[in-house]
């Protein structure tokens, strides 16, 4: 999913990327809560700890419960990786259509030339993202 497609930035996308990376600061508090818990023998900071191994687990639980865990893992070795994400899901060809079905709205009521060109300037970041997309 590019960053420009709308159903980026949705409640529930940013929920599910809140939840992965939760993940992985409940890890490092838990390390840190338990060691605390050790040197100084709190069991305050014991059930701090389990608390937090508890709620990545869910966390994790509930990604999996909804087939997001390994999206997310693999944008994650991707962006590591420093590779570009790729277009699994036919983001130019939904973007062409897009923007051939507002053009065969034109001179009708309601024709929105703006969403043309905004449109039009998705495909255009597209293609400057995606510079095997270019014809030569």
């Amino acid at each position: 999913m590019s960053p420009h497609d709308p159903r980026f930035n949705t409640p529930a996308e940013m929920w599910v990327r809140f939840v992965f990376a939760s993940r992985y600061i409940l890890f490092l508090a838990s390390l840190v809560f338990g060691a605390i818990a050790l040197s100084n023998h709190s069991v305050p900071d014991a059930l701090i700890t389990i608390a937090c191994v508890g709620a990545m687990l869910a966390g994790q639980g509930w990604l999996k419960k909804r087939g997001k865990l390994a999206g997310c893992e693999r944008a994650l070795e991707a962006m590591f990786q420093g590779e570009v994400t790729p277009d699994g899901d036919g983001a130019l060809e939904t973007l062409l259509q897009r923007r051939a079905a507002l053009e065969e709205k034109r001179g009708q009521p309601g024709f929105d030339p703006w969403a043309v060109q905004a449109v039009r300037r998705e495909i255009s970041d597209y293609v400057r993202a995606h510079p095997e997309t270019r014809l030569r």
